[in-house]
């Protein structure tokens, strides 16, 4: 017996116990368990099918059918996450900059201050 079929027995046995369940909340927990069976028994069909393949036949279905990713199946909503994705970069930077501690120079406020008490005088002489 294969695990496909295992797990289809499975799935069946589970929506038994669904049917005769007393409470609403086990028959929905073995409602869920029976789908899940179900869809472990569709994979392990697939798998099965797909290992009766030849490498080249395998590797033209692996060319053929991509997973989904979010980039190619809704570019809109893609874009708006990349976009607060970029502005929330650019806000972290900006606020790690201004908060960054600022180097204790005093060299422009000695001259500023020397300039400005030598304002009105003459250049001395040399």
């Amino acid at each position: 017996m294969s695990k496909a079929t295992e797990f289809a027995d499975r799935a069946r046995a589970f929506e038994k116990r669904a049917e005769t369940a007393i409470d609403r909340s086990s028959r929905q927990h073995y409602g869920e368990m029976a789908a899940h069976y179900r869809v472990l028994s569709v994979e392990h069909l697939e798998a099965e099918q797909l290992q009766k393949r030849s490498p080249a036949e395998f590797a033209r279905q692996a060319m053929r059918s991509s997973p989904p990713s979010f980039y190619n199946a809704d570019r809109p909503t893609y874009m708006r996450a990349m976009a607060a994705g970029v502005v929330l970069c650019v806000a972290f930077v900006a606020i790690s900059f201004s908060l960054r501690p600022q180097p204790a120079d005093d060299r422009v406020l000695v001259k500023a201050d020397r300039l400005v008490r030598t304002a009105g005088d003459l250049p001395k002489a040399k």
